[in-house]
């Protein structure tokens, strides 16, 4: 079954098997027959395209929410769609929440004995950022923050995740940080819901930092150069959370097998599991990702 290893690794038990856990929405347009945004405005198409593109790539989890647009679009702003189909403005629709929402709640229903159900939602130091350029005013965000987890959280997700960029990883955790994701934790615990931060464009030294939050997972993607964390960082961090994503270049299959060698050699015994440097999208290759899946699980 696709969670065992999931299970374990949530629990905090390292095992041979490693998860494997990707965003990939676009892509799962793309295996569903649709455009992005056909998929994303119905909460059937787009519950249908991620459990056939799981299975499609025998993914451990199936993430939902991954674009930035879907928190942006709660906060009334306009955003570039994350689509490479569709590289012009999109509107905010009224509804997009809550057919994210009931998406979400057809995959629990549906696919949780076979795949571990991730919701995601931008983190708030990111959409600090973007909407006020001041991260110190990340508690503006407080209350519409926290009812976007809950709405999420009463689906009972495996992990609720938080996508962060720069904006988290390139400074050390202060006061701001700490306080935001307190907030978010303590709603979550309500409905013994687990936290995870997916974590791009970050400072590999400053990994280490980020056990300040208490969140229990940090997932990587590439780092501010585009290239995989330091693991000597990754080793400090993962010794002070429950377990740690790590990333794999779908791209380069030979460089992601290198590197999910390098990791076994070096991180042995740490509790992880892989990721990808980057979402994967309609242009991803699929017989190479496969075929790059299939040679990680055996």
């Amino acid at each position: 079954m696709a969670r065992v290893a999931l299970d374990a690794f949530l629990s905090g038990h390292s095992t041979q098997e490693k998860p494997l856990l990707v965003a990939m929405e676009p892509l799962a347009s793309r295996v569903g027959g649709m455009d992005f945004g056909v998929m994303q405005s119905d909460p059937a198409n787009w519950a249908s395209c991620l459990s056939k593109a799981g299975r499609l790539l025998n993914l451990s989890g199936l993430i939902l929410g991954f674009d930035h647009g879907l928190s942006l679009a709660t906060f009334g702003a306009g955003v570039e769609s994350d689509d490479a189909a569709q590289a012009k403005k999109v509107p905010c629709e009224d509804n997009q929440l809550s057919t994210a929402l009931e998406a979400f709640n057809r995959i629990t229903q549906t696919e949780r004995a076979h795949y571990g159900c991730m919701a995601c939602l931008s983190g708030p130091i990111g959409l600090a950022q973007t909407l006020y350029a001041d991260i110190g005013r990340v508690g503006d965000l407080k209350q519409t923050m926290v009812e976007l987890a809950e709405g999420f959280c009463k689906s009972r997700p495996d992990l609720l995740i938080f996508r962060e960029g720069a904006a988290l990883g390139n400074t050390s955790i202060g006061m701001p940080e700490r306080k935001a994701y307190n907030t978010l934790k303590n709603m979550a615990s309500y409905f013994n819901v687990p936290l995870a931060i997916y974590l791009e464009q970050y400072d590999s030294q400053l990994l280490p930092d980020l056990a300040k939050l208490k969140v229990n997972f940090i997932l990587l993607g590439a780092d501010k150069n585009g290239s995989p964390p330091d693991l000597n960082s990754v080793r400090e961090l993962a010794a002070n959370v429950t377990g740690v994503g790590l990333p794999l270049p779908f791209d380069d299959p030979e460089r992601a097998i290198a590197l999910a060698a390098e990791y076994e050699t070096q991180l042995s015994g740490l509790n992880y599991l892989y990721t990808s440097t980057q979402e994967l999208t309609r242009d991803t290759d699929l017989e190479k990702a496969r075929m790059l899946i299939s040679t990680l699980q055996h």
